[in-house]
C-alpha cells in the first residue's frame, strides 16, 4: 500500500501514452503495427517515468521522515523541563568533545552552559524566539550560542549582526543523535484518533459533489448515442457513486 500511488501514476501514464500514441500511429501504420509500436513506446516511457518518480519519492520520503523526527524531538524539548534539557545538551556536547579529544567540556552554570569561553543559552518552547528575547544575550561577553526550537526572521538577522550562533531544532536533533544521547521515549501530547471521515474530509470538499454528478450524468447521456456505450456507462456510474460519497463524507467549507 505504501507504493500504491507510485504504481497508480505509472499505470495512468501507460494507458494515457498508449491511447495517444495508438491514435496517432494508426493513421500511418497498419492496426497491428500501430498497436505493437504504441505498446512498446508507452511501456518504455512509463518504465522510465516509474524509475524517476520512485527515486524522487524515496528522497522526498527520507526528507519527510527526518522532518517528522525533528518535529517530535522539538515537542519533547518544549514539554520537558529546562533542567532536563540542559542535562541532555551538556551530556551530548561532552560526548562529542571526548570523541574529538577536546580539552574543554561543557558544564551547567546557572541558566546557561559554559564550554571554555563559549556561553550557551537554552530556551525550548513551541513558539519561535523573537528578537526582543535575544537582546539580553547580546549584552553577554564572549562567544555566544542560543539553542531553541526556532527563531523569527528578525531574531536571525539580529543574531547575525551581533555574531550570535543560533542552533535550531534540526541542529539540536543532529547534535543529540550523533552523540548517542537521544532519549528512548520522547514526551508528546496525547494523540487524537482521527476517524476515516475526518481523514477523508481533509482532502475532499463537500461542494465538489455537483461537479462529479454532472460529469457522471453527461457520460451516461453520451452512452445513448456512442458506439462504445459500456465505457461511458461504467465511467458515469463511478462518477455518480463518487459524487454521492463526497456529498455525505466531504469536508464542509466555512
Amino acid at each position: 500500500m505504501k507504493n500504491l500511488p507510485l504504481w497508480t501514476d505509472t499505470v495512468f501514464a501507460f494507458f494515457s501514452l498508449f491511447l495517444l500514441s495508438f491514435c496517432l500511429l494508426r493513421f500511418s501504420l497498419p492496426a497491428g503495427g500501430a498497436l505493437a509500436l504504441a505498446l512498446f513506446l508507452s511501456a518504455g516511457t512509463a518504465a522510465l517515468l516509474h524509475l524517476f518518480l520512485r527515486r524522487r519519492r524515496k528522497k522526498k520520503g527520507l526528507d519527510e521522515d527526518e522532518r517528522e523526527k525533528v518535529r517530535r524531538f522539538a515537542i519533547h524539548l518544549a514539554l520537558d523541563s529546562p533542567a532536563h534539557n540542559a542535562d541532555l545538551l551538556t551530556k551530548s556536547l561532552n560526548v562529542l568533545q571526548r570523541q574529538e579529544n577536546a580539552g574543554t567540556y561543557a558544564e551547567i552554570s546557572d541558566d546557561t552552559l559554559q564550554c571554555g569561553q563559549q556561553t550557551a543559552f537554552l530556551k525550548f518552547r513551541f513558539e519561535a524566539i523573537t528578537a526582543d528575547e535575544l537582546c539580553p544575550v547580546l549584552r553577554r561577553e564572549g562567544e555566544k550560542t542560543f539553542y531553541a526550537a526556532d527563531f523569527t526572521e528578525e531574531a536571525k538577522k539580529l543574531a547575525e549582526a551581533f555574531n550570535v550562533k543560533l542552533q535550531g531544532a534540526r541542529e539540536v536533533y543532529k547534535l543529540v543523535s550523533e552523540s548517542g544521547c537521544m532519549p528512548q521515549t520522547l514526551l508528546a501530547p496525547p494523540e487524537h484518533k482521527t476517524s476515516f471521515k475526518e481523514k477523508l474530509s481533509r482532502r475532499i470538499t463537500r461542494r465538489a459533489w455537483r461537479g462529479y454528478a454532472l460529469s457522471g450524468t453527461m457520460l451516461l447521456l453520451f452512452s445513448l448515442v456512442t458506439v462504445f456505450p459500456l465505457y461511458y456507462i461504467i465511467s458515469g456510474g463511478i462518477l455518480l457513486a463518487f459524487s454521492a460519497f463526497v456529498r455525505f463524507f466531504g469536508k464542509k467549507e466555512d
